[in-house]
């Protein structure tokens, strides 16, 4: 009876450990994903996208946007399928404001360190490791990243598809399917994770009937999202088509590429290897990043890779099992030299990567903006509230003024070179703001007017047109990191 008691105990205190340690990374990561936009360090891409695709299905416009290719208002569903998007709008209704996706995003992608230490404890037996693999999972850099970086629907799937792997465990199949449907509602290529999930299923776990239908589901969506319902939102075929030309041209670039992402991810959690077949579950995402010209899938400051972080822990709870099962390490002295080794290379992985404001090499300092550009926001937010007028604005303003019908990012997607285009291209979509009511300039982004630049490109065109007329900017100047200044569109006189 003793003996249960002090078991229950024992067990209270990793619980009472593995949530404060949730709460400690969510408040944390919480106010500095906020803190981040609120200091001008987000972007039209996509947190802009996101708040208005959410604000417009809020009141009744269900996932519309303008789109920034087509310059008209559409289906984000011609862009990515994403539709668990919807499930934030009721939030909305309370207070229309971007926060709600920074908040959720975080706390959903914290919790999955609750199933991975349940993961760890059937696996494993043991509460020190389990404890130890989610406070891991709290402290990666790429986990902190894709937090940090504006919102995506797809990071929520890092957590569904751990919690979908626990219950596959325990052979909880409602569960299972509940968190599988969750992921593929978050992007149109996860159908080929569900699919290589699937296959593992069977092929592994001797699941065949639930491997079939998991293979079944995840090809169906992928087929369908892919190939008919962005086409058909789009009128034409998926536009990240243009990442992935001319591959056997790029061979040697893709194989040096791809060892440097492999090798970053994968270093800090070596013992995955010794469960490839768990984290190759992700091998499709592992492929797109790789082969993609898009320079951003490969970084460590984005949410590119958000479902191999999932499959790559997952694999490390497979693979301590597997490495401390090896009947060729009998000698105490080596497992813990090598655990040691391990927990140095996560250390090191922290101070080299981790987005934090001590303790790493690069410090996250999201500065104060000026008072006074702080006061011109918030002034023109109030004074453009009503969702009917249509605001273009420089990207980093974004955040602020997508709680409309329609919206025109002022500059343009800074990966355009990536998808084939050049500057003349972007250039001629350079008088998109001549839709607008009100055009909003935050004048850090264009740079030195001297320059010649892109952005100096777009802001002459706009200072040079007569149908608008600047009716704002405030005092400061260049040393306090530019001013704001908004231009109003003249009425046509009959």
């Amino acid at each position: 009876m003793i003996k249960t008691q002090n078991s229950n105990l024992k067990s209270q205190i990793y619980y009472f450990l593995l949530f404060l340690f949730i709460f400690i990374f969510s408040t944390y990561f919480i106010y500095m994903s906020i803190r981040r936009v609120e200091t001008l360090n987000s972007h039209y891409y996509d947190l802009g996208i996101m708040n208005q695709t959410i604000y417009n299905t809020s009141r009744g416009r269900i996932l519309d946007m303008t789109n920034p290719t087509f310059l008209k208002n559409m289906s984000r569903l011609a862009i990515h399928f994403d539709p668990i998007l919807i499930f934030f709008a009721p939030f909305y209704w309370i207070y229309p404001s971007y926060i709600w996706l920074l908040i959720f995003q975080v706390i959903i992608v914290a919790f999955g360190a609750y199933p991975l230490f349940l993961l760890g404890r059937k696996i494993l037996k043991n509460d020190n490791l389990s404890l130890l693999i989610s406070l891991l999972y709290l402290s990666f850099f790429a986990v902190q990243r894709m937090i940090l970086f504006d919102f995506h629907a797809v990071v929520l799937a890092t957590t569904f598809f751990i919690a979908s792997f626990y219950f596959l465990e325990i052979k909880n199949w409602k569960f299972f399917y509940f968190f599988i449907i969750l992921s593929l509602l978050t992007k149109e290529h996860i159908g080929l994770i569900v699919l290589f999930f699937g296959s593992y299923i069977f092929i592994f776990k001797k699941e065949k009937k639930h491997g079939l239908i998991t293979m079944f589901l995840g090809i169906i969506f992928f087929i369908l999202t892919t190939y008919f319902i962005i086409p058909y939102f789009r009128s034409d075929i998926h536009f990240a088509k243009n990442y992935f030309y001319n591959i056997k041209g790029r061979f040697f670039t893709i194989i040096n590429n791809g060892f440097e992402y492999f090798f970053r991810l994968t270093t800090p959690l070596f013992f995955s290897l010794l469960a490839p077949e768990i984290f190759l579950i992700a091998s499709a995402e592992w492929g797109i990043n790789i082969l993609s010209l898009n320079n951003n899938m490969r970084a460590i400051y984005f949410h590119y890779h958000a479902i191999i972080i999932a499959f790559l822990f997952i694999a490390l709870i497979f693979g301590i099992k597997r490495f401390l099962d090896l009947p060729i390490i009998k000698n105490k002295i080596i497992k813990i030299s090598i655990f040691l080794i391990f927990i140095f290379l996560n250390i090191r992985s922290i101070y080299f990567y981790n987005p934090l404001p001590f303790l790493v090499k690069e410090r996250i300092n999201y500065e104060n903006i000026h008072w006074l550009t702080k006061k011109s926001i918030n002034y023109w937010q109030e004074n453009l509230k009503d969702e009917n007028i249509i605001v273009s604005t420089t990207p980093l303003l974004a955040p602020f003024f997508t709680n409309r019908k329609t919206y025109y990012n002022f500059l343009f997607d800074p990966a355009f070179g990536e998808t084939g285009e050049i500057e003349d291209d972007i250039i001629k979509k350079s008088d998109n703001y001549k839709k607008a009511d009100y055009v909003i300039i935050y004048k850090k982004e264009i740079g030195d007017l001297d320059s010649g630049i892109l952005p100096v490109r777009f802001y002459q065109k706009l200072k040079e047109d007569k149908n608008f007329e600047m009716i704002y900017a405030d005092s400061l100047n260049e040393k306090y990191g530019g001013s704001i200044e908004v231009y109003k569109k003249l009425k046509v006189k009959n």
